[in-house]
Order: C-alpha cells, then structure tokens, then sequence
C-alpha cells in the first residue's frame, strides 16, 4: 500500500507540475515537452526509446487533448455569459456548471491517464529525478520574475 501511496503521489506530481507542458503553454507561449530537454534527459537518465515512447503516448491524445479542451472554454464562455445576464432560472445555471465541470473533468481524465502511461515507462529512480527536477524547476521560475510575474 505504501508503494501504490508514493506512486500515486508521483502521479500527482506529475499531473500538476508537468500538465502545463502537455495540454498549453502560459500567455501565448509553446509549451515545452520535457521528455525532449536535454537537461531533464541527462538528470533523469532517459533513453532514447524511453524519450520516443513518451512521444508516441502525447501524440496519440493530442488532438483529443485539444478537443477537450476547446469544449471547455466554449462551456466556460456559455456559462460567463449566463452569468452576465443575471438569469434568475437557476436549473439553467446549474446544468451550465454541471456541463463546465464535466468538461473540465473529462479534460483532466485525458491528461492524468496521458501522464500515467508516461509514468509506467519510467523506473522508480527516473520518477524520483524527474520529481526532482520539476521541483527544482518550479523553484527557479518562483524565485525570478517573468514577464507574467510582476516584482514584489
């Protein structure tokens, strides 16, 4: 149990810190793919087989990705609007959300499992570096102010 526990937690990981690169960048920005920076390669030690399999893996839900995705902004734009009128018929405004939030999850469903086949493909100690990494990352994108970041 305690092994599906750390798993888990590194799917979470995964999920939240790396989603970014899968599904869209930030502000107009190309996301980055970080099975194909050389700097995460060398630390977690993937290989070539490895970096073409996770390849294969985001290609395959791509386009299901985006899909999804652009049914939950056309959702969320519905329910903006809705909101915006004051409509007093609140069934309508509930089934809005319950549509929203179920584009959201399904969404969410693609990437998690997108990000869990990606993860099989690793061994426990390129999941630890990879964590590792993406900690590190997250880190120094905290610490230095970017365009989207105003200074403090």
């Amino acid at each position: 149990m305690k092994t599906f526990a750390v798993g888990a937690a590194c799917l979470v990981a995964l999920a939240m810190g790396l989603g970014l690169a899968v599904a869209e960048g930030s502000e107009g920005q190309r996301p980055s793919k970080w099975w194909h920076n050389p700097v995460c390669k060398s630390r977690v030690g993937l290989k070539d087989a490895q970096t073409a399999e996770i390849e294969r893996i985001f290609q395959s839900v791509r386009d299901e990705l985006r899909a999804e995705k652009a049914e939950l902004e056309k959702q969320e734009a519905m329910l903006s609007r809705l909101l915006a009128e004051s409509n007093d018929d609140e069934a309508v405004v509930v089934r809005t959300i319950d549509r929203v939030e179920a584009a959201r999850s399904a969404l969410a469903k693609t990437r998690t499992l997108m990000l869990y086949r990606m993860h099989r493909l690793l061994s426990p100690d390129q999941r630890a570096r990879l964590d590792a990494f993406e900690r590190e990352q997250a880190q120094a994108a905290e610490a230095s102010p970017g365009p989207s970041r105003p200074r403090e």
